[in-house]
């Protein structure tokens, strides 16, 4: 399986980001050219997808945010999907604000349709600030990107 990456420099600060997502369908691409004008095309449309997962987790819409995963498995090898979604709820939702920025690093496509993005992650709160490496596979269910695995790299 071969992995196409591109890598570029895009820092954006997530909150207060008015666009609306529209999700392509592989089935009816629109992106045409060679591998790297594909992966610029759809570019756009990722960066789109992890500005709402961040707005949804900044903002406490525990609905949105969960409806960005996957339906079909659990994010965490660890936990049951229900589980997870528990464990979530507890850290996420009204009156829990965080702050958070990516910098996208990089952004794969494999011929499979998945995405593999890799971004740093800068998260506060009142009471907690890290600064994490993560990796994002982004899948598409029924034309829609979910993540399907997310992980914090070393």
């Amino acid at each position: 399986m071969s992995l196409r990456r591109i890598h570029f420099i895009a820092l954006f600060s997530l909150l207060g980001f008015g666009g609306i997502w529209m999700p392509t369908s592989f089935a009816d691409d629109h992106c045409k050219g060679d591998d790297e004008a594909v992966l610029n095309c759809h570019a756009v449309e990722v960066k789109d997808f992890l500005r709402q997962w961040a707005r949804a987790w900044g903002e406490g819409d525990i609905e949105n945010y969960l409806t960005m995963y996957s339906s079909i498995k659990s994010p965490r090898t660890d936990m049951s999907r229900a589980a997870w979604e528990q464990h979530r709820r507890a850290r996420i939702g009204p009156g829990k604000r965080i702050e958070l920025n990516l910098k996208l690093e990089s952004m794969g496509l494999e011929d499979s349709g998945i995405f593999d993005v890799i971004f740093n992650q800068h998260y506060r709160s009142e009471t907690f600030e890290d600064h994490v490496r993560k990796r994002m596979f982004l899948v598409r269910e029924s034309g829609d990107l979910k993540i399907w695995k997310e992980e914090v790299l070393p």
